[in-house]
């Protein structure tokens, strides 16, 4: 994917050093991402347009609100399933996987 869509002042490299994980990767933004914090049968579709994959944890960033949402997949090609929004700072979202 490319790196260019990262947030300003960002890298993957950057991404993976915060994390402490050097498994990040960036998803393709097409990946099917629901907001289903109570379940993957009660869960609503996000427009995403950057998907951050750290060995199955999440991080997809919504386009209607800007926030980054956190959620897990089993497999790729899966669905990713978002459990809730950690804000809008890319730093603090991380800082919370």
């Amino acid at each position: 994917m490319d790196g260019q869509l990262l947030p300003d002042g960002w890298t993957i490299d950057e991404i993976r050093r915060r994390a402490k994980s050097e498994s990040a990767v960036l998803l393709d933004p097409s990946t099917r991402v629901y907001l289903a914090p109570n379940g993957s049968d009660q869960s609503d579709p996000l427009n995403v347009d950057l998907i951050l994959d750290f060995s199955g944890l999440c991080l997809a960033r919504c386009v209607d609100d800007a926030e980054w949402y956190m959620g897990n997949r089993g497999t790729a090609g899966e669905p990713i399933f978002c459990w809730s929004s950690y804000g809008d700072d890319l730093g603090t979202a991380i800082d919370n996987l």
